[in-house]
């Protein structure tokens, strides 16, 4: 249905064209009075949407946002495929988060409830443009490196950064006492088993799990003892 009203607009578009074809200033009728727009008169403004074009009057044509006012100057911005003034367009698309000037365009770069221009979206500490990729903290915009520098913690095992999954800006990592671990680290010194709880045994900076810890210890306790044996002996 809605491609016939389509084409019926396209042909009762032309046929008022037609009824105007001797006339060599034609640019189309005023879509508001329906009168021709003759370049004798003045020129007009027009646009085409969808294959129709839409001529106006300079007077006749106004601004389809809030304000209704005429744009006498030519210069307008299509939304929503109607002509809107500059004042009128930035109210629709809203404001750039960072120099609360009026977004323009269609390259407007969005996070989470927030706008900006392309230039406009940075990082926050060294200033790079961001492209899609970027890490939030607090309200504030960062790249990768200085997210990473400034908040990524460390793990405890491998001394790399714990950075977030490759396709997320979160961080999953496993705490122990006042350390942190990558999951794949969070595991026993000498079997290399990961840990499925907290339950990891301490010693000298090592994690083990229960049956290694008390083979170090264990064997710890028989070196100490070759070795006293050994000094007891001299």
């Amino acid at each position: 249905m809605a491609e016939v009203d389509h084409l019926d607009k396209i042909m009762d578009s032309l046929q008022k064209d037609l009824s105007m074809a001797d006339h060599h200033d034609f640019q189309g009728h005023c879509e508001k009075c329906k009168l021709p727009v003759l370049n004798d008169t003045g020129p007009g403004i027009s646009y085409t949407v969808d294959g129709i074009q839409h001529a106006f009057h300079r007077h006749c044509f106004t601004c389809a946002g809030q304000c209704g006012n005429a744009i006498t100057d030519g210069s307008f911005f299509m939304h929503d495929d109607k002509p809107h003034c500059k004042h009128c367009y930035e109210n629709v698309l809203g404001y750039c988060a960072k120099c609360e000037k009026g977004l323009i365009g269609s390259q407007i770069m969005k996070a989470g409830d927030n706008k900006f221009h392309p230039a406009c979206f940075t990082c926050i500490k060294c200033n790079t443009e961001l492209q899609s990729r970027y890490f939030e903290k607090d309200a504030d915009l960062y790249c990768r490196p200085c997210y990473e520098s400034s908040f990524v913690p460390t793990c405890s095992a491998c001394t790399n950064k714990i950075l977030p999954d490759s396709d997320s800006t979160k961080i999953t990592m496993v705490e122990w006492k006042d350390k942190k671990f990558h999951q794949k680290c969070f595991a026993c010194k000498t079997c290399h088993v990961p840990f499925t709880d907290l339950k990891a045994l301490h010693h000298k900076d090592e994690l083990y799990c229960q049956d290694c810890y008390f083979k170090v210890i264990k064997a710890m306790d028989e070196a100490n003892d070759a070795l006293k044996k050994k000094t007891a002996a001299r």
